[in-house]
């Protein structure tokens, strides 16, 4: 065989699910009439890169997928990394005008997010907002409690581009009557759905957990000393935000025997795991808490990414990661990227070369953290030797934080000219009214931090406005 038959995969997945055509091409990123080729058999997947995305998307679970046949002969053997494109479409279909929803699929942890959204032309185009001028419908859709989103529609060029908000932002400054302005920044593309896959997944699941969750952290912390487990019947979600502060305050608790310029492993190879760092409150501040005392003191942060990860993840999730990748950088810590899928179940650590390592790791850990610390000559030879050669064989290798950055892109197969530029709008508008939090659990600080240093050193940010157009 050199294709892949998921017609009749899809077919079921729609029955159990209830989804639609339109509903399940939305979790793939592609158009609706594509899914029904699929299902009539006029349509085959013979790239082994797509067909690991609809895998993903639909959940299907690895144990079941049998080894992979030959590659399709006709298409040029490659390394496995998805090619370099500029993300500006994302692929995604066109939202219809009127009221509907944007289905984000699931992830490993996160679960599969419906938005309610409310899609409508755009009034007009001034300078960098679209505004949506008020109706009946839109000042209803603006008074959601929940997470609701309102779209813009714009014809450009002759093709559809659309411009998401969250619906509720517009209103913290007026009245629900007022027009609805979505600034440009706010395109719907591989940046944006991936923050509000992110947010909108992290989210839910911290919602719907709010009282045992609340339960959970309040013992953890009246005995920070004690360990604690991740807790029964909670989200996925929950599970990773209770063990990334475990981790995280056990490690601050030896910050005094690090040292000036610890280095430091993770353990997250994709942009799930990665977007912790980016929208957890409390890992920003812990960023804050162990940046390096010293700017040029060598501090470093080591990641595994096989290619094979690479090639599993979705653009919007390498956005993510790469976007995790740059807040590291911003804080001063150089940052290195391994291909060597060897290293992929090291342990995350904070080594203080020649005094101690403290252990913490919680990602793929299978609910339960690793914790130690120890000052065994042959325990530090042995961090100190992974960090050594990832160091030094790092594929993003570079001296300066920009050209580390242009690597990492480039090896995550995006385009780093269109990063720099659509991180450098985000950087100028901020993100609260895309991205609008309800839980006091997440923030956005880490989000803006990293735009703002990708922005600084991929591109010069804009200080004045555009000129207003019609």
């Amino acid at each position: 065989m050199v294709a892949w038959e998921l017609g009749t995969v899809v077919k079921l997945f729609r029955k159990h699910t209830g989804l639609s055509q339109a509903g399940v091409a939305r979790m793939v990123n592609i158009d609706q009439a594509e899914i029904s080729r699929l299902e009539r058999g006029l349509k085959q997947i013979r790239d082994r890169r797509q067909f690991v995305q609809w895998t993903d998307a639909l959940g299907v679970p690895e144990e079941l997928l049998g080894p992979l046949p030959a590659a399709d002969p006709r298409i040029p053997a490659s390394t496995g990394r998805p090619g370099t494109t500029d993300a500006r479409a994302g692929g995604y279909a066109a939202l219809p005008e009127g009221p509907g929803q944007l289905l984000l699929p699931a992830g490993r942890s996160v679960s599969t997010t419906a938005l309610p959204v409310l899609t409508l032309p755009a009034a007009s185009f001034l300078g960098d907002s679209l505004r949506l001028d008020s109706c009946p419908e839109l000042d209803v859709w603006r008074t959601m409690p929940m997470r609701a989103l309102v779209v813009a529609n714009r014809t450009v060029d002759g093709a559809v581009r659309q411009f998401v908000a969250d619906a509720r932002t517009s209103g913290v400054r007026g009245t629900a009557s007022d027009p609805v302005d979505i600034p440009a920044a706010y395109e719907l593309d591989d940046l944006t759905y991936g923050i509000l896959w992110a947010v909108s997944g992290f989210e839910a699941a911290l919602l719907g957990d709010d009282q045992p969750l609340h339960a959970t952290m309040a013992a953890f912390t009246a005995s920070p000393g004690s360990p604690v487990a991740f807790g029964h019947g909670l989200t996925e979600v929950s599970r990773m935000l209770i063990g990334s502060e475990t981790a995280a305050r056990y490690i601050l608790g030896h910050r005094d025997h690090l040292g000036d310029a610890p280095v430091f492993w993770t353990r997250e190879q994709r942009g799930e795991e990665a977007a912790t760092w980016l929208f957890f409150r409390h890992k920003y501040r812990y960023l804050e808490r162990m940046s390096p005392r010293r700017p040029d003191g060598g501090s470093g942060r080591g990641f595994c990414v096989p290619e094979t990860a690479v090639a599993s993840s979705p653009a919007y999730e390498r956005v993510l990661l790469f976007l995790a990748i740059a807040l590291m950088e911003s804080f001063g810590i150089r940052t290195w990227v391994t291909d060597d899928g060897g290293f992929a179940h090291t342990d995350g650590f904070a080594l203080s070369h020649g005094h101690r390592v403290v252990i913490a790791s919680w990602v793929r850990t299978d609910g339960r953290s690793h914790l130690a610390v120890t000052a065994r000559p042959g325990a530090l030879r042995t961090f100190a030797d992974v960090t050594g050669h990832v160091s030094h064989h790092s594929t993003t290798a570079a001296g300066q934080a920009g050209q580390r950055l242009a690597a990492t892109a480039a090896y995550l197969g995006l385009d780093v000219s269109w990063l720099g530029r659509r991180c450098a709008q985000l950087s100028v508008v901020g993100t609260e009214r895309l991205a609008r939090l309800r839980s006091r659990l997440l923030g956005l600080e880490g989000l803006e931090a990293a735009c703002r240093f990708v922005a600084e050193q991929l591109v010069i940010i804009p200080r004045t406005r555009t000129t207003p157009t019609r």
